[in-house]
């Protein structure tokens, strides 16, 4: 062996002197955590001020969904179940929009769902106004509403039953919260007559809100209107919102996540009461912060009949069986004239000059509309309440329901019974008169896939793809009405 060199030893010396130092430096303060368990960075915790809010809105009339497929959203008693089973909500808001006209049957829906969200075990903090919801005559919206937390900032009323309020305040854990609601475009029915309802400037409509309100509340606010008009309006607003909720029918669904208008968190319910959004609120300097998750009101997958609060399903079956108690199908049949001014004639009269047409529809599934309803409403495990005397269910699976000469029930009329030719073509008593020189073409000029998705929409057929399933209903001219070459 060659002796070592002090050339190569002095090297050595220097380079194990140099990794002593360092390890000294590093050993200075915390000693190092043993290989695997090195800290794992600090939780920040949530702000100390956050509420917790579910909030919906744009509900139209729909307390469940109506059951015509499989894997629908929402309902009443899947949404106090979902609010019941989490039992820590700080704010439970439901935008308006309740109903989706002015009908017999809306005025029953209001009423069913102020019992639901007001009068049960877990209340809603603020219901705001939407522009459907006052065309139901005055005396039942008054009387249905009567004590419950109803928001309109910006509607005026010196009627002494008017039941609305220009906000609603919690407190929750020391901090306030005050809920405001606008109404951008109110229908001008509600704003005229004896019992008329006058309508302030939005910005005037938050001033009337936040009256009295310290600094230091948290400012919510609902408005009804479309997107763009709502994103117009919030940097207006002084003092500006910690949250605006927007409620515009154009959203199927929540938007889960916030959209900022400058400094102001923003969010669109969605509609029909399927998915709500489950948002924690707090305020920082740069104004109002949220986070949100959507909650799809799903059915169980292990409960019959879909799961849901036992006690609003009981209140929501009450209501199918007053609906026809009260005879309200035949209340609603009839009430406008066609859009043509014809009458209709019945499938049977079009079947005369039209045997290959009839002979394909017959043949489809629309033939047996009504009886899809019937054996519906004999399957407990199904409905179990009168679905043929619905008029929700009733209008898709009949022909010409609401319009004069149309379906009124299945005694009197039976000839309008199921989908037939006229669901989609129009009352056909001047056709039949010209002798078919008068054509019919679609009704009202619409396209066919809007005429479909009447009935086929993304909620009661959430499947439905016009293209696959026009295939199922095809059928064209006869032979001699051809066109000619």
């Amino acid at each position: 062996m060659k002796p070592t060199r002090p050339a190569a030893l002095a090297a050595l010396a220097l380079v194990l002197s140099t990794l002593v130092a360092s390890l000294a430096q590093c050993s200075q303060g915390k000693a190092a955590a043993p290989i695997g368990q090195e800290p794992k960075p600090a939780v920040q915790a949530p702000p100390a001020d956050r509420i917790r809010m579910l909030i919906s809105g744009s509900m139209q009339g729909r307390l469940e969904p109506c059951g015509c497929a499989s894997g629908q959203l929402g309902g009443l008693a899947r949404r106090m179940q979902h609010v019941g089973e989490q039992g820590n909500y700080d704010l439970l808001i439901e935008g308006g929009g309740v109903v989706d006209g002015d009908t017999p049957l809306d005025a029953m829906k209001l009423l069913t769902a102020s019992q639901v969200l007001f009068a049960m075990k877990w209340r809603y903090d603020a219901l705001g106004v939407g522009g459907k919801d006052l065309l139901l005559p005055r005396a039942d919206w008054s009387m249905f509403l009567a004590g419950a937390p109803v928001v309109a900032s910006d509607l005026v009323s010196d009627a002494a039953d008017w039941p609305a309020q220009p906000f609603v305040q919690k407190e929750v854990r020391g901090v306030a919260l005050r809920v405001a609601a606008l109404l951008l475009d109110p229908p001008a029915a509600a704003l005229a007559g004896a019992t008329a309802v006058k309508h302030l400037p939005p910005a005037a409509g938050w001033q009337r809100a936040l009256e009295g309100a310290a600094p230091t509340t948290r400012r919510i606010l609902l408005v009804h209107g479309d997107d763009a008009a709502i994103r117009r309006l919030v940097p207006t607003l002084q003092p500006a919102p910690d949250l605006v909720v927007g409620v515009d029918r154009g959203y199927d669904a929540p938007t889960a996540a916030p959209s900022r208008v400058g400094d102001v968190p923003l969010v669109f319910a969605g509609s029909r009461g399927r998915v709500l959004l489950d948002c924690w609120l707090h305020r920082d300097a740069q104004g109002g912060q949220i986070a949100c998750e959507l909650v799809p009101l799903a059915a169980s997958r292990t409960v019959p009949g879909g799961g849901g609060d036992p006690q609003v399903k009981d209140v929501i079956l009450a209501h199918r069986n007053d609906v026809k108690a009260q005879g309200i199908l035949a209340q609603m049949a009839e009430q406008r004239p066609t859009a043509s001014g014809a009458t209709y004639v019945g499938s049977a009269t079009c079947g005369a000059c039209h045997p290959t047409a009839m002979a394909d529809w017959q043949k489809s599934k629309h033939a047996h509309a009504w009886q899809t309803l019937v054996d519906a409403e004999k399957d407990p495990k199904r409905y179990g309440w009168p679905v043929t005397a619905y008029p929700d269910c009733v209008s898709c699976h009949v022909v010409g329901y609401g319009e004069r000469s149309g379906f009124r029930s299945f005694e009197e009329t039976p000839q309008h019974a199921d989908v037939g030719c006229e669901r989609c073509h129009g009352p056909g008593s001047e056709h039949v008169a010209a002798g078919g020189k008068k054509p019919l073409g679609l009704l009202s000029g619409a396209q066919a896939s809007q005429l479909c998705t009447q009935c086929h929409d993304y909620e009661q057929s959430p499947t439905f793809v016009y293209g696959e399933k026009w295939a199922a209903i095809r059928h064209g001219r006869e032979a001699h009405q051809q066109p000619k070459k």
